[in-house]
């Protein structure tokens, strides 16, 4: 996340444990993830995929969803995964 914040200026909206969300200017993480001339990933930054040491793709929402949570005082990283849309809240948190 350092590297590609130096890198690009982009930053989270939200971390938890292994989970970060970031706006994107498209529905697809490819539409926020900068990259080279030929379509691959900018070096230093997230690659995606299932290989060791790539990122997975855990989720994706509209905008006003995450704010919705933010506002309310909930991390959004934490109800992203899966159908993060319809995630109970839980208590306390």
């Amino acid at each position: 996340m350092a590297r590609l914040a130096t890198l690009t200026g982009l930053y989270p909206l939200a971390v938890n444990s292994d989970c970060a969300v970031y706006a994107s200017r498209g529905p697809c993480p490819l539409d926020f993830l900068p990259s080279n001339g030929d379509g691959t990933p900018v070096y230093g930054t997230f690659r995606l995929g299932a290989n060791p040491g790539f990122c997975k793709l855990e989720g994706v929402a509209e905008m006003t969803w995450a704010v919705d949570l933010i506002e309310q005082g909930h991390n959004p990283a934490r109800h992203i995964k899966g159908d993060g849309h319809d995630a109970v809240l839980d208590e306390g948190e």
